[in-house]
């Protein structure tokens, strides 16, 4: 239990000591997105590699992809419900805020640290689905309900194959598929950087972190958070009592169920609606919210 407690305990201290730095002025608001950069383009794509390469794939593991998409998609409806009656731009809002999963820079280094390669591929191949969503239809339909943008389909999907772990997913998936391995020495290489990950991550997030904001923004935050957090319960009981996945596959799905709401969707807010601040706070609630319940999950769910 005691070491159970020490991962999520010691990624906690990273995200103080962050931004406690950032408030005392050693790092500026705007430091994290070197950060993101470093996460998205180098340490990230690095880890995928290495888990994939090392991972002896189970093909029936590939309806996880399914399952990315169907969660979104159930989180997307029951979003929109919920906020049926107000404008237009609250539910694009909803759309945005209500669905996606913020796998790459949070859920992965927890999952990353537990089980390996293991646990990364099982992340990696529901977070495909989940790009699928985020990156292209959900935006695209939050767009089209806030009636000002009309997004062209050959610019999402140029916008999904600009994301450097997209297409690392791919081309190891497709590897995978004609079991070629990488040479020891590029493996070797990419487990090391890989290893930075959860550490460059876990910083990103304290620098990102800022929860300044409006009274009225509460009521509308809660109400997405509440859609995510009663799905990611519903969705995980589902899986727990009605598939015949390992412990591993559904504890790493149990986990990414209650990840924060992915970052993209507060840059597509403000694309959509021209004010993501509301965006910017829910996802900030959610990344807090996020830390909280793996802190509680993962000593649970491993003991």
């Amino acid at each position: 239990m005691e070491q159970s407690f020490a991962q999520p305990l010691s990624f906690l201290f990273i995200i103080f000591l962050a931004n406690l730095l950032k408030r005392i002025g050693l790092f500026g608001k705007d430091d994290f997105k070197v950060l993101a950069k470093i996460t998205i383009n180098v340490t990230l794509p690095s880890a995928i590699i290495a888990s994939f390469d090392s991972f002896s794939m189970d093909y029936s593991l590939l309806v996880l992809v399914l399952v990315g998409i169907l969660s979104n998609s159930i989180l997307m409806a029951v979003s929109y419900w919920i906020m049926r009656k107000e404008s237009n731009y609250k539910k694009s809002y909803a759309l945005l805020n209500g669905a996606t999963y913020n796998i790459g820079n949070f859920s992965f280094p927890f999952i990353q640290g537990l089980f390996g390669a293991s646990g990364m591929v099982v992340a990696a191949l529901f977070d495909l689905g989940n790009a699928l969503m985020a990156t292209g239809f959900t935006y695209s339909l939050a767009a089209s309900v806030a009636g000002n943008i009309r997004p062209n389909p050959k610019d999402l999907v140029k916008k999904l194959f600009e994301s450097v772990p997209f297409d690392t997913y791919l081309v190891m998936l497709l590897l995978s598929f004609l079991n070629i391995h990488l040479p020891s020495t590029m493996a070797q290489t990419m487990q090391l950087i890989g290893k930075a990950n959860p550490i460059v991550a876990m910083f990103m997030i304290g620098l990102m972190l800022d929860l300044h904001f409006e009274k009225d923004w509460i009521k509308d935050s809660v109400k997405m958070l509440l859609v995510r957090y009663l799905g990611a319960i519903a969705f995980s009981l589902a899986v727990w009592y009605f598939t015949p996945w390992t412990q591993v596959v559904k504890i790493t799905l149990t986990l990414l169920f209650f990840s924060p709401i992915s970052t993209i969707s507060s840059a597509f807010t403000e694309r959509c609606t021209h004010d993501g601040r509301l965006s910017s706070f829910t996802t900030s609630l959610s990344v807090i919210a996020g830390i909280l319940l793996y802190m509680i999950l993962i000593p649970i769910l491993t003991a």
